[in-house]
């Protein structure tokens, strides 16, 4: 279960601010605002627009594209966002520009690690992570690209990171109880789903994860439960769906459980668990 939380506000604060000195046109300093106000599709407009119509020091150029990079990562267009990030690094090398926050190598990591480019990803995030050690949205992406590469234990240290430095977030309980899950650690896995539950009871995602992990622990009685209360609060979540089904399943109503499968497919279709237990059970 995957647990990222990346918002342009996020993303537009970690970039460096424009530098006074440059006077930038009016384009860039709209761009700026509209960034701040999180209109980040606007934002790539008028910053494409400073862009093209004004100059500036290879410094304030990068620091443009910074931003740039930064909105179209918040538009989910992450090719772009490459794009932008790539010549704002390709500027600081034949300029001798600085890059004034590492931030841009975690974002440019984000961007990489959405467009599948996992190893160049990893080297973006631990670069940004010497560099910025308490920020945890640099260590939520690399544990997302660990997982992705099947590096379970790596992502599970990752993961332990952002629970030292936000012990009362409850998605940093999520995120680690996956990664102890993938790596076959399933009561560890368990106890932070279950810490998760503790600091917020009512969310619809811990409650899944929890009741997740207990059926991979062999106690669907006890997890069956928390499927019911997940699914009542998230009716049209795959996932979500998808656990009460195998719940069910592993307590012998499978007659309930068929319903369910196909709902969940219905639901999130691409899914490849969800898809593999429909086609499944469709038939049985």
């Amino acid at each position: 279960m995957r647990v990222l939380i990346v918002t342009a506000c996020a993303l537009w604060l970690a970039c460096p601010a424009f530098a006074a000195a440059q006077k930038p046109a009016d384009t860039c300093l709209d761009g700026r605002a509209a960034m701040d106000a999180g209109e980040s599709a606007q934002a790539a407009n008028l910053l494409l627009q400073c862009l093209a119509t004004s100059e500036q020091e290879p410094e304030a150029e990068v620091q443009t594209y910074a931003a740039l990079g930064a909105a179209y990562l918040a538009e989910e267009a992450f090719e772009d966002a490459l794009s932008a990030y790539n010549m704002a690094f390709a500027i600081a090398d034949t300029q001798q520009a600085a890059i004034a926050n590492p931030g841009l190598w975690r974002n440019r990591g984000i961007a990489r690690a959405e467009l599948g480019q996992l190893d160049a990803a990893l080297s973006d995030l631990q670069h940004a992570a010497l560099e910025m050690p308490d920020d945890v949205l640099t260590y939520l992406n690399m544990g997302f690209v660990y997982q992705q590469m099947e590096r379970h234990a790596d992502a599970v240290v990752s993961y332990d990171r952002i629970v030292q430095l936000e012990p009362e977030w409850m998605g940093a309980w999520l995120n680690r109880s996956s990664a102890l899950l993938d790596a076959g650690m399933t009561s560890a896995a368990v106890a932070d789903a279950r810490q998760a539950v503790e600091l917020d009871p009512t969310n619809g995602s811990s409650l899944n994860m929890l009741c997740w992990t207990l059926i991979q622990d062999g106690r669907a009685d006890t997890a069956l439960p928390l499927c019911e209360e997940a699914v009542a609060i998230e009716p049209d979540t795959g996932a979500i769906v998808h656990s009460h089904a195998t719940a069910l399943e592993a307590v012998g109503r499978l007659d309930e459980a068929l319903a369910l499968y196909r709902r969940a497919h219905q639901l999130d279709p691409d899914d490849p668990e969800i898809a593999a237990d429909f086609e499944r059970t469709r038939h049985p």
